[in-house]
């Protein structure tokens, strides 16, 4: 593993004291590292805290993107397993949104570099599979994907009211918009397809690291059920319920989100 490659290919970026506990934070769908700026000052002072964007987004080496590799949850994996490598990062807390969440969950069953999770808004599958009620049927994808084809501002417009939930006129939501717009729709709609047929409902078991469930109680992507089975499966996990609703509660309430996480890591770290 080269590891300036990996820094710059993912355009990594550490804040706060060296020394510090490492905290690594991944974001799902949509936007890039900013997306975490409103929490940064939270952790900064105290944490070693570690951004990076995927393949595809912000700062990103946009010559690594491989529409095959990145059409699977593994290419993905491989990327966080190479940037915590290449930090030589040791008892780090993944705290990982939406599909970075199964992102963290998958890396974590053979990574001993994590310590522990912090899974945001986190959906072990989001196919309706038997008696498993993911929130998606197959039709339901195929729709999602056809509309961001036929239209996709309109399309992004509208999945940034649904996912912040926040009340109209608010700065979230054009904010959002705006970041959803700035992407490839093409790499959307191939990131959307990884993250609607991935599944890590076998891994669960699997996973050792202590985790932390937050999750808002109107979540457009990650229905209660979803949730449940999340936290009926995954030994050593504790569950937290943030205010407020939508799919980005770090965005929308940032301030509630970090204090959630900070009481979590002061239970590890002390203070």
């Amino acid at each position: 593993m080269n590891t300036e490659k990996v820094l710059y290919r993912n355009n990594v970026q550490v804040l706060g004291p060296a020394e510090g506990p490492a905290l690594v934070l991944v974001q799902g769908f949509g936007c890039d590292q900013v997306i975490w700026d409103r929490m940064l000052p939270e952790f900064t002072d105290k944490y070693k805290v570690v951004l990076f964007d995927h393949v595809g987004t912000g700062g990103a080496d946009p010559t690594a993107y491989d529409a095959v590799k990145y059409a699977a949850l593994a290419g993905y994996l491989s990327d966080l397993q190479e940037v915590l490598a290449a930090l030589d990062l040791q008892d780090a807390t993944i705290v990982g949104h939406s599909i970075a969440g199964t992102m963290a969950l998958a890396a974590a069953v053979d990574n001993p570099r994590i310590g522990r999770l912090v899974l945001l808004c986190t959906s072990p599958g989001y196919l309706n599979d038997g008696e498993y009620a993911g929130g998606l049927d197959p039709q339901d994808i195929d729709m999602v994907l056809d509309a961001t084809e036929a239209n996709y501002p309109l399309w992004a417009t509208a999945a940034a009211v649904e996912m912040s939930g926040t009340p109209a006129g608010s700065p979230v939501r054009s904010e959002l918009a705006d970041r959803f717009c700035r992407l490839d729709p093409e790499y959307v709609r191939d990131f959307l397809r990884m993250s609607f047929t991935t599944d890590i409902r076998h891994l669960l078991p699997l996973v050792h690291t202590p985790a932390l469930i937050l999750q808002t109680p109107l979540d457009p992507l990650t229905p209660g059920t979803a949730t449940q089975h999340l936290r009926d499966h995954l030994p050593g996990s504790t569950f937290a319920l943030l205010e407020g609703r939508g799919s980005m509660p770090h965005v929308s309430s940032p301030g509630a989100t970090a204090r959630a996480i900070l009481k979590y890591l002061g239970e590890v770290h002390g203070g």
